[in-house]
């Protein structure tokens, strides 16, 4: 039996544009066996959450260069727990200050990668939060 692929939602929320991270990432995670669903730019809360709900994704990542990315989780978050999706671990990329870091752990994110993260940390990421592990090259469409 093929492992059951890990499904990560991708999506940035806001006014929000500089999406080459993002794109480069969703390509990554795909040459990985990642099963992404890239949304793309200029989501609200209740369009991921609905997305979240409607794809049946095991994590939400998005992704953030400007400052605006504390008001936009924070609003996320408290939507997923209104919408009883709380239990999808959500991870952020892009331009995250470290200074920030222990507010947005408190408001329950999960993982946080920055400039300088690689692949393969946010891969080992998604394998422990969703207790799944990759497809392999022969299972690979």
């Amino acid at each position: 039996m093929a492992p059951q692929k890990i499904r990560c939602l991708l999506a940035m929320l806001g006014t929000d544009v500089h999406n080459k991270g993002i794109r480069t990432l969703a390509q990554l995670l795909r040459d990985r066996g990642v099963e992404v669903v890239y949304l793309g730019e200029h989501n609200t809360a209740d369009g991921v959450i609905n997305a979240l709900i409607a794809e049946d994704a095991d994590v939400v990542g998005l992704s953030y260069s400007t400052a605006t990315y504390l008001h936009y989780t924070r609003d996320l978050l408290v939507k997923m727990r209104a919408a009883g999706v709380d239990d999808v671990p959500v991870m952020l990329g892009g331009l995250i200050h470290a200074d920030d870091e222990p507010a947005l752990v408190e408001m329950g994110v999960q993982g946080i990668f920055g400039p300088g993260s690689t692949t393969d940390q946010i891969v080992e990421f998604l394998q422990d939060v969703t207790g799944k592990s990759l497809a392999t090259n022969d299972s690979a469409v």
